[in-house]
């Protein structure tokens, strides 16, 4: 019986730790005009594209700062913060024919774990405000 209970706690213990643990999965489209570079850039600078497309889509912090000096806008900034770390799962590429060169086309599908993007946004949001 003590063994059963010893059993059901470190159960209890080690799935309470792994609940708040969740993995979310994002597509990115990106796309690069190819006129006289490589095949092999075209797909990278549209892969580049494709994840930051991700990357917009789970911007977790937005501040706003703005400057001004007699009344006229001197500087306006907006701070976003994604703090993506991509585990990029697939990637596919289309190329497409067009007037001006081959439309080349990323779709890439990534995973992100969110506890891992959440200590990474505490981490800069503090990073930031110490540079102050």
């Amino acid at each position: 019986m003590k063994k059963f209970l010893t059993a059901v706690v470190v159960f209890i213990i080690f799935s309470a730790a792994t609940v708040h643990a969740e993995i979310k999965t994002y597509t990115g489209v990106g796309e690069y005009l190819l006129t006289e570079e490589t095949l092999a850039f075209g797909k990278n600078q549209a892969e580049i594209s494709a994840e930051r497309d991700i990357l917009d889509k789970i911007c977790l912090y937005v501040k706003g700062q703005s400057l001004m000096i007699d009344n006229e806008l001197d500087n306006d900034e907006v701070i976003t913060i994604s703090a993506g770390i991509l585990h990029v799962t697939d990637t596919k590429f289309s190329i497409e024919d067009v007037t001006e060169g081959l439309l080349v086309k990323a779709f890439v599908t990534a995973e992100i774990d969110t506890d891992e993007l959440e200590s990474l946004l505490e981490r800069e949001i503090k990073a930031r405000s110490a540079k102050k």
